[in-house]
């Protein structure tokens, strides 16, 4: 039975980064992909925040978005544009609001976002701002919530900010390792030389250990933080 995927990411890339071989996989077996981005990803860079600066950034980083989902077919793709690395300094509320909206209309019944803990403060503000979108009240359709591992995000993350990542779902994606690559490719403006973690050499190490620790050639691990049975 095919299902609902929404993925609710602070940055474009890090749907990629992040699960990019998940939802070609996804896609593959007919899921409807949804994805929304919370922060243009870009004016963080600047002490003062001027996104008329950053402007052609910020629309090569949403083109490289939409061209990365348009290898797998995603259905949608919507950007709020939050000031990025700033999301703190928003009404949590009104974070919330933005999401909930899109998940009236989309209706999923798959969830992934960011770990709680992660280093990077719009991850956490947008993990916070789905949960809270997410609660399960009596009819809502989603029947999983999963969040994804970052390199230099939520490996760089220490107990103080509070659970550590330990993933206890694996999702097998040996046979889309090519097309991920593709995806990746998409935003090479964002890749770094090796060994930091935003390499290829080293995004294409992660998946293989991940793999390795649950018998797989190639795997995206996640920690699934609630599902319901009906």
């Amino acid at each position: 039975m095919t299902k609902n995927v929404t993925v609710i990411a602070a940055h474009p890339d890090d749907e990629v980064l992040g699960m990019g071989g998940t939802l070609a996989r996804h896609r593959a077996m007919g899921d409807r992909v949804c994805i929304l981005f919370m922060s243009d990803g870009v004016t963080g860079r600047d002490v003062v925040y001027d996104p008329v600066k950053r402007a052609d950034e910020i629309e090569a980083r949403c083109k490289a978005a939409k061209a990365s989902a348009e290898l797998i077919g995603v259905e949608s793709v919507e950007f709020e544009g939050y000031p990025n690395l700033r999301m703190d300094r928003e009404a949590l509320l009104d974070v919330t609001k933005r999401i909930e909206e899109r998940l009236e209309r989309w209706q999923p019944e798959i969830i992934y976002t960011h770990h709680s803990s992660d280093v990077n403060i719009d991850h956490r503000i947008t993990f916070d701002a789905t949960l809270v979108a997410c609660r399960p009240t009596p009819g809502r359709s989603i029947r999983s919530i999963r969040c994804f591992e970052l390199g230099s995000s939520t490996d760089y993350s220490v107990p103080s900010l509070g659970h550590p990542f330990q993933p206890n779902l694996f999702i097998d994606i040996g046979d889309y390792l090519d097309i991920r690559r593709k995806m990746l490719e998409c935003y090479d403006f964002e890749m770094r030389a090796a060994p930091f973690p935003r390499s290829m050499p080293i995004l294409d190490a992660c998946v293989v250990v991940r793999g390795s620790t649950v018998g797989l050639a190639a795997a995206e691990a996640f920690m699934e933080v609630r599902r319901v049975i009906r």
